[in-house]
């Protein structure tokens, strides 16, 4: 019996063939164990661009509530020879498993709907995009200042040319909407389950990220979102839509907040469409996503922060 069938059987008191059906049936403990292992992963890419890299806890005594405000991620990371007491928090998160879903694309109408958006009609869906939002935040900082005239709401601070969740950019694709329903005709219904989707079998592929913590900020607000001001990168692992732990990154003040609370991030973002049609080819990454972690870090310039000691994790 080897390594792995022994652990099984020690720590669950079940056969290996078993346990992979359980681990199967349960969502939970597979997005579990990616995320784990998605951390172990970046730990040692951020080690092989020279940075040290602590974990910091998910719990510290007291439980979540006694996290710092400025360690509300999952490590400190610093160049390694630098004596100042200055550290990047890093956010790790995998890819949204249900995104498809989620969007309703398990049906040709919704993902014609979606891909004419991003391929054809895109110049005007920013706008509108653009537009929605910057309305909903200015009824939103009415209300908030009529209720608070002592407090000033923050400013909208939103990018023109990829507004909200994000718009990726799939131009070059299709020259009209009839075309992108030819080319989704040319599959079976069958492809467009949330099955499919998960098995990396679907025509199309949403890269999504997944933060569904509900925070309140220093207004008051509450929202279900991280706040801007946890951790300084957001690094998401895109494992689970191209095969591939690769990861891309984005400084936490360069994403569009939510559109009725500046102080909150938004709990999907959208990064890519991939395509059968492209081989499921990843487009050039539009602003403010990265592919590298030093080149993110070099461009965006992120604001160091002390580390703290009672919030290090050191298993």
């Amino acid at each position: 019996m080897g390594n792995m069938e022994n652990y099984i059987k020690r720590k669950f008191g079940v056969d290996t063939e078993t346990f992979l059906h359980v681990l199967q049936m349960s969502p939970g403990a597979d997005g579990y164990i990616l995320g784990s292992l998605s951390e172990l992963l970046f730990k040692e890419y951020a080690e092989k661009l020279g940075y040290e890299v602590y974990r910091i806890k998910e719990k510290p005594k007291g439980g979540y509530n006694a996290k710092s405000d400025d360690a509300r991620g999952d490590f400190y990371i610093r160049k390694k020879g630098n004596p100042k007491n200055e550290w990047f928090v890093i956010e790790n998160k995998s890819v949204k498993s249900n995104a498809e879903k989620r969007v309703n694309l398990t049906n040709k109408k919704s993902c014609l709907t979606l891909l004419n958006k991003h391929a054809i009609i895109r110049k005007k869906h920013i706008k509108s995009i653009y537009d929605s939002g910057f309305n909903n935040y200015e009824k939103s900082k009415e209300k908030f200042e009529k209720k608070n005239p002592k407090l000033k709401f923050p400013k909208f601070n939103w990018s023109k040319e990829n507004p909200g969740a994000g718009i990726p950019d799939l131009s070059n694709l299709w020259k009209s909407k009839d075309e992108i329903e030819d080319w989704l005709n040319t599959f079976d219904d069958d492809l467009f389950t949330d099955i499919s989707y998960r098995d990396l079998k679907a025509p199309l592929r949403l890269i999504q990220t997944h933060m569904p913590s509900s925070r309140t900020d220093k207004l008051g607000i509450k929202s279900t979102g991280p706040l801007k001001t946890e951790f300084n990168i957001l690094c998401l692992d895109l494992f689970l839509r191209t095969g591939k732990h690769e990861f891309v990154f984005a400084n936490s003040q360069q994403l569009n907040h939510q559109a009725k609370s500046p102080n909150h991030l938004q709990q999907n973002y959208t990064i890519d469409i991939l395509t059968e049609k492209e081989g499921f080819k990843r487009h050039k990454l539009l602003f403010p996503w990265y592919d590298n972690l030093e080149e993110c870090i070099n461009a965006t310039k992120p604001k160091p922060r002390k580390k703290d000691k009672s919030q290090l994790d050191e298993r």
